[in-house]
């Protein structure tokens, strides 16, 4: 396991002269033998314009567990990998169930599928590409009405509810889609309880949806199609991708990933859709994926299965709704995408309580952020 960021607290040496403790918070937080961690480049924080000990009073924070139960955090800039810790018991090569982080690499499928031919338009028909099912329950002119669209902006307009009940309550979609037989046709069953495009409700019942429509349109399985034309171009090799019944893709929640390839889809997102200097994603797919389709509220939008926040304390920024890209995942699964920094922020954890949950929206800005050296 590689540590770029060593405990170093500054403040223990406060006694010392003032040009020792800047040569400390330059050098102490790095593997000075290390030039490469994989396929990253490896840099000091300092180097590439971070204070190390804004980043080391966060790394104080979260082996305190202020932050709850937080497992890896990376910080990538410029391209370099700077920060680099575990905690808890995990390390570098250990895989991290990712839940909804899931989903923007879903997105990511669907853009390389139109590209390829295989989707012609987001304003396809979503139940034409079922042929298989006869009939529907609950059939209506506004599900008839509903299009791809409308599945990747969650404004689906069906019944579900993942959040008024715990996971493992009888009483929650997702128990439900899990304990179905057909996951897709389970979903397209739900009564509608609004048209189609007019309001965000999270349903990860409608990504599944999107497995459904890999599958029918490439023939074969979402995970097969990503092996052949995402995990491969990006180098990930070591990786797991539940199913469900019918052995349809988990693609609402089922990746497991090291942070380091996760922190490869994001810079990957990044530099427009390249992976060392080959193009994986469509750019125009990573751009419109990434804009804010839906706007929540003040603070989130939503794209194509992506998260988007404001970019806010940054002299000579003025924020915008889809500043920072967000794959968002339960438990404190992340990946942030801030092009105006070039930074990627990953973290996962296992934050499941209402206390700690969604640490990193709170100390990625608060830290991170703060920590870029104007």
């Amino acid at each position: 396991m590689i540590f770029l960021m060593k405990k170093c607290r500054i403040r223990r040496f406060t006694d010392l002269p003032l040009i020792i403790i800047l040569l400390l918070s330059i050098f102490c937080g790095v593997n000075s033998g290390e030039k490469t961690a994989g396929d990253w480049k490896v840099a000091s924080p300092r180097s590439q314009g971070l204070d190390i000990v804004i980043l080391s009073g966060l790394d104080d924070k979260i082996l305190a567990g202020e932050y709850g139960e937080i497992h890896s955090l990376l910080v990538i800039r410029n391209g370099f990998l700077v920060f680099e810790r575990y905690y808890r018991g995990y390390d570098v090569n250990r895989l991290h169930r990712i839940y909804s982080v899931t989903k923007s690499f879903t997105s990511a499928l669907v853009g390389i599928a139109m590209e390829q031919g295989y989707v012609d338009s987001l304003d396809h028909n979503v139940l034409s590409f079922f042929p298989e099912y006869d009939s529907y329950a609950n059939l209506d002119a506004d599900k008839e009405a509903i299009v791809l669209r409308n599945i990747l902006t969650m404004r689906m307009g069906t019944h579900w509810d993942e959040f008024t009940y715990p996971f493992d309550d009888s009483r929650n979609s997702i128990y439900q889609i899990r304990n179905s037989a057909d996951w897709v046709k389970y979903v397209l069953d739900q009564p509608m309880v609004e048209p189609p495009g007019t309001r965000f409700r999270y349903n990860t019942g409608a990504t599944m949806v999107l497995s459904g429509i890999l599958r029918n349109q490439i023939g074969m399985q979402a995970q097969e199609f990503a092996d052949e034309v995402l995990m491969k171009p990006l180098g990930i090799e070591n990786y797991q991708w539940e199913a469900g019944a019918q052995d349809l893709t988990n693609t609402g929640w089922g990746l497991w990933l090291r942070p380091r390839d996760m922190a490869r889809f994001g810079q990957m997102y990044l530099d427009g859709g390249k992976w060392n200097k080959k193009q994986v994603v469509p750019a125009d797919w990573v751009a419109a994926s990434t804009h804010n389709h839906v706007r929540i509220n003040s603070t989130f939008s939503y794209g194509y299965q992506w998260w988007m926040m404001p970019l806010e304390n940054v002299p000579g920024h003025i924020p915008a709704p889809d500043d920072i890209k967000i794959c968002w995942g339960y438990a404190d699964q992340f990946i942030f995408v801030i092009p105006e920094l070039n930074m990627v922020v990953v973290s996962t954890g296992e934050n499941i309580t209402d206390e700690s949950d969604d640490a990193a929206i709170e100390f990625v800005p608060e830290y991170i952020v703060r920590a870029v050296i104007k």
